[in-house]
């Protein structure tokens, strides 16, 4: 049985890796499809992959803080970047996640509108993640 989970999951990042730049780009995505097929299936990976919501709120809190108006923001998310390299470090059910944003992040660093997606994006990750029944 892990085996098939293993698969769900690995179906699941590579679905999600294979969209993500698209999802985060609102110049690519205009009306939100990707992002929100995109968003859903990384709430669904955390879940299969054993991430708890303790395991990221470190890290949304970080993405929460973002904001165009800053003008650090580039440096910021480069520096969210090894946040999250350490957060995977420590619990290896974090990788796919990490792999995943690190797709996300160049994308993210393009403009205000792409940073507000990227944003909203780990927002609807960790709703979805909770909505499939995420662990505290």
């Amino acid at each position: 049985m892990p085996a098939q989970g293993g698969n769900v999951a690995l179906s699941l990042k590579n679905d999600i890796l294979s969209k993500i730049e698209t999802a985060i780009d609102p110049e690519k995505d205009k009306d939100g499809k990707a992002f929100s097929d995109v968003s859903e299936k990384t709430g669904q990976l955390l879940k299969e992959s054993g991430v708890t919501v303790t395991q990221i709120r470190k890290v949304f809190t970080e993405v929460k803080r973002l904001s165009p108006e800053d003008d650090n923001y580039k440096y910021k998310l480069k520096l969210l970047k090894a946040k999250l390299a350490y957060t995977a470090g420590r619990f290896n059910k974090m990788k796919d996640f990490q792999e995943i944003i690190n797709k996300a992040l160049p994308v993210a660093e393009k403009s205000p509108e792409a940073l507000n997606r990227f944003k909203d994006f780990f927002e609807a990750a960790v709703a979805y993640h909770k909505y499939f029944g995420g662990k505290e």
